[in-house]
């Protein structure tokens, strides 16, 4: 047995729990536990590509796996932020149960989705094509281009917010429009950082659904999605305070703001993004080259001289 499906065997039963008995559902929940939503709705979308799962149940199993990965949210959100790994290590907790139970719930108020492994038969699976290595790292910059100018787009909309705004409303906005600047606006708000840190996770951001949205075929509505997110929030905030010990509430939820002065991009960063610069000028310098050669093709040059 690979490698894979012995990490996913733990979540056959939770893909069980939400009513998607494709084999590969249980892969696609360790991918969104581990990686986040991208990597989870990557991997939902090439199981559908592949006839491996129906567009309807990966509807269904979406919602158990959208949400930030535990390296954001325990490092960046708990430790840098609120200046605690533990906090952070309950947030992801709450975030990911809360997933589960909206997930399983909605399943079974979903009536269209009863006796579906009967009425509904699953495709046969396609064999996939065998990949090129330019090939993949091709499709995988430009699925990363897409999420980075979403994050791009909405982080300046809610920078403009927080510069325009009282902080109370630009706080809203942030949560609102995308996950880290609400953290990062939540974080600074004093008593309630950890408990609207907790909110801004759960909503996820217009642009965390807009990238959801990108990646996925458009055979999956995303409904279930759409409407987890108003189930997920206050699922959330309550385990959260149960999970938060009673001692340590106000520990966590006083926790000064930190002020965090970056004088350079990180190493990594920089790379990223000299990579993604070089990328979009390989494109741009392509598409004119594309232009320029059709304009003097001779089909358009015998065109121009009758006209």
């Amino acid at each position: 047995m690979p490698l894979g499906d012995v990490l996913a065997l733990p979540f056959r039963s939770v893909a069980w729990l939400v009513g998607v008995y494709a084999p590969c559902a249980a892969r696609v929940l360790l991918v969104g536990f581990l990686g986040g939503f991208a990597p989870a709705a990557n991997a939902s979308a090439e199981a559908v590509c592949s006839g491996q799962m129906t567009p309807e149940e990966a509807d269904r199993l979406l919602p158990a796996c959208v949400c930030s990965g535990p390296s954001f949210v325990i490092l960046t959100v708990g430790q840098t932020l609120l200046g605690s790994t533990e906090v952070g290590v309950l947030l992801f907790l709450a975030q990911i149960t809360a997933n589960y139970l909206c997930a399983a719930l909605l399943s079974r108020l979903s009536r269209t989705n009863r006796n579906e492994k009967r009425r509904s038969p699953r495709p046969k699976q396609q064999e996939m094509p065998q990949l090129r290595l330019d090939g993949i790292l091709a499709q995988s910059t430009l699925t990363y281009l897409k999420l980075c100018g979403f994050v791009l787009f909405f982080r300046m909309l809610a920078a403009g917010a927080g510069a325009l705004l009282p902080p109370a409303v630009s706080t809203a906005c942030a949560m609102l429009l995308e996950v880290c600047s609400g953290c990062d606006l939540a974080s600074r708000t004093g008593y309630w950082a950890s408990t609207l840190c907790c909110a801004a996770l759960s909503v996820q951001g217009l642009s965390v659904l807009m990238q959801v949205r990108t990646i996925c075929p458009p055979e999956m509505t995303l409904r279930p999605l759409y409407t987890a997110r108003a189930l997920h929030l206050p699922l959330s905030l309550a385990i959260f305070y149960l999970l938060l010990p009673e001692q340590e509430a106000e520990v966590f939820s006083t926790l000064p703001a930190r002020v965090i002065l970056m004088r350079q991009l990180p190493p990594d960063c920089a790379v990223l993004l000299l990579v993604g610069c070089s990328f979009a000028v390989c494109q741009l310098t392509n598409l004119l080259l594309q232009r320029d050669f059709q304009e003097t093709s001779p089909g358009n040059l015998d065109s121009s001289r009758l006209l």
